[in-house]
């Protein structure tokens, strides 16, 4: 049984107006418990609209949307309940960071859960430590932080009520490689420790190839493709059709093919990829 599906979703933009436009259109999909998906597509593909449909921020015009088999736009449905089951996270969250302490800010949602302030603080230390830093920044303010580290501040503020879906809009937009690693690594631990099932909108390939155990590939408003990243991978053209591209490792491993050697070009991870490179250097790879 699916944790949270859509069925035949449809959405627009300005309906009754000269400027309707469609961002959404037959939309079927599902996420599973414990599942960590990545969605793709390339700007202006509904990556964004879709998701404020799973916790019911956006009412689709046509379809359903399921969470534990519940219609959640069902007359007495309680969406407030839904929205700390389904956490959702935008594009650069900390812009959304408004308090004076790194523990008032991550407090936010647990006050508003209505979650009694005596158990305040353990969930807050749980949440600080999942994402890689310790209690002394709890004092400190969230501005005076690296961008790296508010960024995991904000993420500590989605996870501290626990949701069962976390679903998060390019999450390290903006981050160099070692602040993107660290929170990846910290999603990964939340749902290992938390049984949580995590969506990633993420336009960087190469992450959601290494993280997601399945991806969902958007173009104008439709699901185009949906599998693991190995499946999706496997067909360069038709990922490129959708302003997409694979991997880097993807990429270079393809070329050297090209040029004669019989090396796997279906690898996506760069531990995978180095793995193969090794192979390749210690002669255990000929040419073609």
């Amino acid at each position: 049984m699916a944790l949270l599906r859509t069925e035949n979703v449809d959405y627009v933009y300005g309906a009754g107006t000269p400027f309707v436009q469609t961002a959404l259109a037959q939309i079927s999909f599902s996420l599973e418990k414990n599942e960590f998906a990545g969605m793709v597509g390339a700007t202006g593909s509904g990556k964004s609209t879709l998701i404020k449909l799973l916790n019911g921020l956006l009412r689709p015009k046509n379809g359903r949307v399921f969470f534990q088999e519940q219609d959640i736009w069902k007359k007495g449905y309680d969406l407030q309940a839904l929205r700390f089951s389904v956490g959702l996270s935008f594009q650069y969250p900390e812009h959304q960071i408004f308090s004076d302490t790194v523990r008032e800010d991550i407090a936010y949602g647990l006050k508003n859960q209505g979650i009694s302030e005596d158990l305040w603080d353990e969930k807050i230390r749980e949440a600080i430590e999942i994402v890689g830093l310790d209690e002394s920044y709890l004092s400190k303010s969230p501005f005076r932080l690296s961008g790296g580290e508010i960024r995991r501040v904000a993420l500590a503020g989605t996870m501290v009520v626990k949701p069962q879906v976390l679903v998060l809009d390019e999450p390290t937009a903006g981050l160099d490689p070692i602040g993107r690693k660290m929170v990846y690594h910290a999603l990964k631990r939340f749902q290992k420790e938390s049984e949580s099932t995590i969506l990633v909108v993420s336009h960087s390939m190469d992450d959601v190839a290494e993280y997601a155990d399945s991806l969902i590939v958007m173009d104008h408003g439709k699901i185009v493709d949906k599998g693991t990243p190995a499946q999706i991978f496997a067909n360069t053209a038709n990922l490129e059709k959708t302003g997409l591209a694979v991997p880097e490792v993807t990429r270079l491993l393809k070329k050297i093919k090209t040029a004669g050697f019989s090396v796997q070009d279906t690898i996506y991870t760069m531990e995978d990829a180095k793995n193969e490179l090794l192979k390749l250097l210690k002669g255990e790879v000929k040419d073609e």
